[in-house]
């Protein structure tokens, strides 16, 4: 906005002289609103009336620079807000899955005596970080080692009836292997 739309503006709003306006404007380093509130105090503006009309508003001019700037910068903080409100939901989600995997238990036993029992998320992690892991358990079915979960929530598959099923099988498959020997 150049000086002249500034006085002008100030005029508009207090009813002054361009020459009031100006010295005004000039009084308050260009700063329209300190320009008006300056006037007010000097007693110099005019108290404006409110007006009612019911014909058609006129459209809106063209935006200025600095609206267009602060609508920009709205927006952008807007879509933060929904980012870091996502972000939050999905680190509740992660919380919520881990302290899942520590309430629940990964239990090995072996002839009815318990031998190991750890968070199912120290198993989980040691399957997906080192592959060995999942090897290791496999084999310890073949040596009477049976696994079974605990925790504090119904397991929707009732993976403990799949873990007897395959020690059933590694049972079956040492004892087929120890009668071939035997003959």
């Amino acid at each position: 906005m150049d000086k002249l739309e500034k006085v002008e503006l100030i005029r508009q709003k207090t009813g002054v002289s361009y020459d009031d306006a100006k010295v005004a404007l000039e009084a308050c380093n260009d700063d329209v609103l300190d320009a008006i509130i300056w006037l007010e105090r000097l007693g110099k503006a005019t108290a404006q009336t409110a007006t009612y009309t019911t014909t058609a508003t006129v459209e809106p001019g063209p935006v200025s620079p600095e609206m267009a700037q602060a609508q920009t910068a709205y927006a952008q903080s807007a879509k933060q807000g929904k980012f870091s409100e996502k972000m939050h939901e999905i680190l509740d989600y992660l919380r919520k899955l881990c302290r899942k995997g520590l309430d629940t238990t990964f239990v090995a036993e072996r002839n009815g005596e318990r031998i190991v029992a750890l968070p199912i998320l120290f198993v989980i992690l040691g399957i997906f970080l080192w592959g060995a892991t999942i090897w290791l358990l496999i084999i310890g079915l073949f040596f009477n080692l049976r696994y079974h979960i605990e925790g504090v929530s119904r397991v929707t598959v009732d993976i403990n009836q799949m873990m007897d099923k395959a020690g059933e099988v590694a049972e079956s498959i040492k004892n087929d292997v120890t009668k071939d020997k035997e003959n």
